[in-house]
């Protein structure tokens, strides 16, 4: 089971369901890590004080999660990476051991780069034997049938589309592009209240989603509420511009990251800007 959708950003809020102030009625750790209840796992973990590394490879974990549900693969890399080194850098605790069972770092990465390697293929058959690494993965699943079942919508086969949206939502009901990609069926097939219940629901799940409140502001025009329709478009227009400067800096981050050269080139502008601030300090820059 996956944790239902949120924003991204980084949240310590206590789910629901869990006590507040009493330590000893806390669930398990271990169960609910099996469970791959993640967003609960990380909220357990912070509320009954587990070690740091515990808490870091857990929010590496969720980070995970939401940005393959996003779709932003380049920062689920980088979850990823940051998910490695707290295991490494983690003692022999017993959480840790599950954890690695439940969430295998390699298997994980061979997911994700199934994910990328095949967002793009035309053959219906071939993509879902390329996406079978991800489509075995609990973390990367839903994000594979939705990828199925986009292509097939786009060929115009939407009974088999809507079944596949579907099934990435039994596998992950946070999956709130899959929702959306739901709503856009209903759109196409006339169901445009319909469509609304779900737009709105995929902003429950993730009110940053732009897609969301643009999408709702189109099943909302289809229905004559212009006023709310317009709102919610231009929502989602501000909301796209600030997803596409956050994709453009994570496209940086992870090119700096992986190359080299630009890591060298990092440490000689640390050096030139000491150096400035250096001379600056002796009085020789003005």
């Amino acid at each position: 089971m996956s944790d239902p959708a949120r924003s991204p950003a980084k949240s310590t809020a206590q789910p629901a369901g869990l006590p507040a102030a009493d330590p000893a009625a806390l669930p398990d750790l271990g169960e609910v890590i099996r469970a791959g209840e993640w967003r609960r796992a990380l909220a357990v973990s912070r509320l009954n004080g587990a070690g740091p590394d515990i808490q870091e490879a857990l929010e590496a974990v969720f980070r995970f999660q939401e940005t393959v549900r996003a779709r932003r693969y380049p920062s689920a890399r980088r979850a990823l990476t940051d998910y490695r080194e707290a295991l490494a850098g983690g003692a022999a605790a017993a959480e840790l051991s599950v954890l690695r069972r439940a969430a295998d770092p390699d298997a994980l990465e061979t997911a994700l780069n199934a994910l990328v390697a095949h967002l793009k293929e035309p053959d219906p058959e071939v993509l879902a034997a390329g996406l079978a690494p991800a489509l075995a993965q609990p973390l990367t699943r839903a994000e594979a049938l939705n990828i199925q079942g986009v292509l097939l919508a786009l060929q115009e086969e939407s009974i088999r589309a809507r079944a596949l949206f579907e099934q990435a939502l039994e596998a992950d009901p946070g999956h709130y592009r899959a929702l959306t990609n739901l709503g856009n069926l209903d759109i196409e097939s006339g169901d445009h209240a319909g469509a609304e219940a779900r737009y709105r629901e995929v902003i429950r799940l993730n009110p940053e989603y732009d897609g969301g409140h643009h999408n709702l502001g189109v099943a909302l025009r289809r229905q004559g509420k212009m006023g709310e329709a317009v709102r919610s478009i231009r929502r989602g227009q501000r909301l796209g511009m600030k997803r596409s400067r956050e994709d453009a800096d994570a496209e940086v981050k992870a090119q700096f990251a992986g190359n080299p050269l630009f890591k060298g080139m990092r440490w000689v502008l640390i050096a030139v800007v000491i150096l400035i601030l250096f001379l600056a300090l002796r009085g020789a820059v003005t």
